[in-house]
């Protein structure tokens, strides 16, 4: 069965999975000067790869809410704790509106879409709810070393997770003592 992991931005991370192969994992920058033309590229794009490749599943990483406060890395001098700052609302619009063209796409093919928050399936990739994105990177290496892009890495986290979401086989998380083995696939002859 044919999935596909999505982390969805400017610069979205891909992934397919055809049930236990991997097929690949790749981040593409959706070209545009505006959100309209970002979003036309988005969905021709994501539409093609669903329909080519006869994508049965989708999922994607839950985006970010508008009440999030990101640290800045510095510091107030007066009190001495970490300057936190929002994201511009020109980068949540273009986020939700992306995600509404995935949701859109795959309602055009017939095709269940779902959201996994981030702590979900990174605790079902790497172990851990609250690896980073390197760690997310490294974990994607084991599987692809080609694999460069944080974004194709997160794409394919979240791959696993929706493949272990189908399929309990593959629900265990990573390393854990009674993580399922799978049984080998044997071919029944008559004689």
């Amino acid at each position: 069965m044919m999935l596909l992991g999505l982390d969805i931005a400017t610069t979205t991370g891909v992934c397919l999975l055809d049930g236990e192969r991997y097929v690949f994992a790749r981040a593409f920058r959706w070209e545009g000067k505006c959100s309209g033309q970002v979003f036309r590229h988005f969905r021709k794009t994501l539409y093609q790869i669903i329909d080519t490749n006869k994508v049965k599943h989708v999922a994607a990483e839950q985006p970010l809410r508008t009440d999030i406060e990101l640290g800045t890395g510095e510091q107030d001098p007066e009190t001495g704790e970490q300057i936190k700052t929002r994201p511009p609302m020109k980068t949540f619009m273009r986020v939700y509106g992306l995600c509404a063209v995935a949701e859109e796409v795959c309602a055009a093919h017939d095709v269940p879409f779902e959201y996994v928050n981030q702590g979900t399936w990174r605790k079902a990739f790497t172990g851990n709810g609250r690896a980073s994105k390197q760690a997310s990177l490294a974990q994607a290496q084991l599987i692809d070393r080609t694999i460069t892009s944080l974004d194709a890495a997160e794409s394919l986290g979240v791959a696993w997770w929706l493949r272990g979401h189908l399929d309990p086989r593959f629900a265990a998380p990573r390393g854990d003592l009674f993580e399922p083995k799978l049984a080998p696939i044997r071919k029944e002859t008559p004689f």
